[in-house]
């Protein structure tokens, strides 16, 4: 089957961090219809395993963006219900999971199987909020910081450059905020999440072909 260029998009939004998650891939949706690509959206309850493997058999999608929590071994939507694993088939997809630990072990182990590429985190993906700010999170500075900077990832490459140009834009804007977040005028928030910021920096990698697009 000839791979579509299209983009399938995990959101669950069971709880506050996942919600954050979903809300700031509404940018992203924006910009794949804007490119002309495809977008297979799985928001909410829809982040289930049945739907993402349906999904991933009828639609084949060149690049795959993960949303939820994760560990070494697994990558789970909805109620943290299981959408991928060391047991799964996955497709010949660029995958980025904004996922913990998932580049430790499920990652080399889903380029053994033949996807493209993976992005992902050595250790855990972590991002700080505002408490003022749950009822409206994409108007949350603190996650701001984390969120729209790992959304570079994804918007790179739908912007046509390979998987290294990707990581490498995210982390630089990610390096940037860290300076700024460590800089005399930093707020207490945010000098409190830098060593956040310096861990996801540190743990970001890529797997796989290096020139990958989609």
């Amino acid at each position: 089957m000839r791979m579509s260029k299209s983009l399938l998009i995990t959101r669950p939004d069971h709880e506050i961090v996942t919600k954050y998650c979903c809300v700031w891939c509404e940018d992203i949706i924006k910009l794949a219809a804007q490119k002309s690509i495809d977008v297979y959206d799985l928001k909410g309850k829809k982040a289930n395993r049945k739907e993402f493997e349906s999904y991933i058999g009828a639609k084949n999608p060149s690049l795959i963006f993960f949303n939820g929590h994760g560990d070494a071994d697994t990558i789970t939507g909805y109620d943290n219900e299981p959408l991928l694993d060391k047991q799964s088939v996955p497709p010949k997809s660029i995958i980025y999971a904004r996922s913990c630990d998932a580049a430790q072990s499920l990652g080399p182990m889903l380029i053994q199987k033949g996807i493209r590429a993976f992005i992902g985190y050595m250790r855990k993906f972590t991002f700080f909020y505002d408490p003022a700010s749950v009822l409206k999170p994409a108007s949350d500075p603190i996650a701001r910081l984390f969120l729209e900077s790992s959304n570079l990832v994804v918007s790179t490459i739908i912007k046509d450059h390979t998987v290294t140009e990707a990581n490498q834009r995210s982390k630089s804007a990610m390096i940037r905020n860290l300076k700024s977040m460590v800089s005399s005028e930093a707020t207490f928030e945010e000098r409190y999440a830098a060593p956040a910021m310096w861990s996801n920096i540190n743990s970001q990698v890529v797997l796989g072909d290096a020139y990958a697009t989609i």
